[in-house]
């Protein structure tokens, strides 16, 4: 029964991302983005005032205001924009696979954590497996390749910006001046994404004025019902149910890497509603990079049973 909540958290994400790459179909990615974050800040706003309160005079409080401006700034751009151009399927892969590796090395950089063999090939691992699947999808069309580049590339920076956004969450727990619960921490990290997502938009509104025009001739009929899914099975739920798991399973470690397993639940949700048919090289690529991610998640959790032991 404890392993049913990472599971669901899992397939949760992968929902997540479906309702996700739905809403940029419809409208601008970027305005897509920062009205799913706008309303994750509400609902995050409700819950963390009713349950331990938002902790805004707390040292940590710039920490995570940074940690939520790398994550979701720097993270959801790069992921939404993806979305666009690969897909879900690519874009979560990519993005859910290389961020375990930049949280690796930015504790390494920041809190001195050496890495070990073990997960120096576990990494080699994960990057040969996000290999395999990218060279598994063909561009179509004369158009496509330069998309196709340009989305690796953003999925990428989403990767960056989540690896690096945990680490700096774990870096602003180590500067508060009291315990900072995990509602007002995401509270104050998407607000603060919230921010840098807006003057990001309204920029891109000025660069590329037919963004806003789209805006508003977008049927939200249309658009609310995966908007609403993109908010909650991610932000709201998902990360709720990912919570629960922690406290049920008892261990980050098997948790995250049964979670690392969402680039696999999406493979049928993005076949089903997007007809998006994954190549053999896909799914393999996917696989033997979900494997890496779970090496990397599960050997710190080896080493400490090893120390006790």
């Amino acid at each position: 029964m404890i392993w049913i909540p990472p599971i669901i958290t899992a397939w949760l994400f992968a929902m997540s991302a479906i309702c996700g790459q739905r809403t940029t179909a419809l409208m601008d990615p970027m305005w897509a983005n920062l009205t799913r974050l706008s309303i994750a800040s509400v609902f995050l706003a409700v819950i963390a005032g009713s349950t331990d309160g938002w902790h805004l005079q707390n040292t940590a409080l710039p920490w995570f205001a940074l940690s939520g401006l790398v994550g979701f700034g720097l993270g959801d751009i790069g992921l939404f924009l993806a979305y666009a151009f690969i897909g879900a399927r690519l874009t979560l892969l990519i993005g859910l696979c290389l961020a375990p590796i930049f949280a690796l090395l930015g504790e390494w950089v920041i809190f001195g954590q050496r890495i070990h063999w073990p997960e120096f090939i576990a990494v080699l691992v994960t990057l040969l497996g996000v290999g395999i699947a990218i060279t598994g999808k063909r561009p179509t069309n004369r158009a496509q390749p330069h998309r196709y580049g340009l989305g690796i590339a953003l999925a990428i920076c989403a990767g960056l910006g989540q690896g690096l956004g945990a680490v700096l969450s774990r870096l602003a727990e180590s500067h508060a001046s009291s315990p900072v619960g995990p509602f007002a921490q995401a509270f104050q990290r998407c607000t603060a994404g919230w921010l840098a997502l807006l003057i990001a938009t309204l920029i891109w509104a000025r660069i590329k004025p037919t963004a806003e025009a789209n805006l508003k001739h977008t049927s939200w009929k249309t658009v609310w019902p995966w908007m609403l899914g993109a908010v909650l099975f991610g932000p709201v739920i998902g990360v709720s149910c990912f919570q629960w798991a922690l406290v049920l399973v008892g261990n980050s470690g098997l948790v995250q890497a049964i979670v690392s397993t969402t680039p696999i639940a999406l493979i049928p949700l993005a076949w089903v509603f997007d007809r998006d048919v994954p190549t053999g090289r896909s799914v393999l690529g996917s696989i033997i990079a979900v494997a890496g991610v779970a090496g990397i998640c599960l050997w710190p959790q080896i080493l400490e049973r090893l120390a006790s032991s």
